[in-house]
């Protein structure tokens, strides 16, 4: 057994800290290149997903964990994918669209590509998988505490009032809960890492979020947006039966139920 999977078996939470603080490191070196060249570093936005990206999957490979990562073609439960589809619309829904060039538009659609990759091969690809020695309960909340917890590296740059970071902190938790969930029904991640990528696409083009900022969503809408997340996940969670053991990421037992 090779040390890091050693790792990853007797010390799964130690482990996925270390991986969720290993990560955004890779940045560090990148940032000071460019800092140093004198360069322009919007184009780390993409160079850093990709180098994160990379990472990640590099890890899943040296674990020998593709299919429990959900690194397949197959899928269960399909008809679970409608909520987070139709939640990843919904600053398009609510806000429209607005103008932006169309090399900035492939640049930042690439850019969220590769951030969908890095963010769920990690949070759900890896993190989960590690933690069901716990339980799903407790495997699919860390590891979203953890994926939160690594949204937040912008306190320093950022100034908000207590409801805007509760904000931040409840969208990005109940965001997790969902895809945990959903990845845990589906036992595949290539979906989710689309989802993800239209998710933060939507938010770029309708303007809410992102480079390109014009009005955010409304707080409150915000705030129920994200607890419908949380509750729809945890209903779909608690449907499914799995043991409490590291083994790969199982279906349903019984009769699947129909959210």
């Amino acid at each position: 057994m090779s040390a890091i999977l050693t790792f990853a078996a007797t010390r799964p939470l130690l482990f996925v800290i270390a991986l969720a603080i290993a990560q955004p490191l890779i940045a560090l070196p990148l940032v000071a290149a460019f800092k140093i060249a004198g360069k322009d570093i919007v184009a780390l936005r993409l160079l850093i997903p990709a180098a994160q990206s990379v990472f990640v999957l590099a890890v899943i490979w040296l674990l020998g964990w593709q299919k429990r990562a959900g690194l397949t073609t197959d899928a269960r439960n399909v008809h679970l994918y409608w909520y987070p589809a139709l939640i990843a619309f919904a600053p398009v829904l609510l806000h429209g669209t607005i103008e932006i060039a169309w090399g900035w538009i492939v640049f930042y659609g690439a850019a969220l590509v590769l951030t969908g990759i890095s963010e769920e091969g990690f949070a759900r690809g890896i993190a989960i998988p590690a933690l069901m020695r716990y339980g799903k309960w407790a495997a699919v909340f860390i590891a979203a505490a953890i994926f939160s917890a690594g949204h937040f590296t912008n306190v320093f740059f950022e100034s908000f009032g207590l409801l805007e970071w509760a904000d931040k902190f409840l969208a990005t938790f109940g965001f997790a809960i969902l895809y945990g969930a959903v990845f845990l029904r589906t036992g595949n991640l290539w979906p989710l890492v689309f989802l993800h990528a239209l998710h933060d696409f939507s938010y770029l083009t309708s303007g809410t979020a992102g480079p390109f900022l014009l009005e955010a969503i409304d707080l409150r809408l915000h705030m129920l947006l994200s607890l419908m997340n949380v509750a729809y996940g945890t209903y779909i969670l608690a449907g499914v039966d799995i043991p409490v053991s590291a083994g790969s990421v199982p279906a349903p037992k019984g009769p699947v139920r129909n959210p």
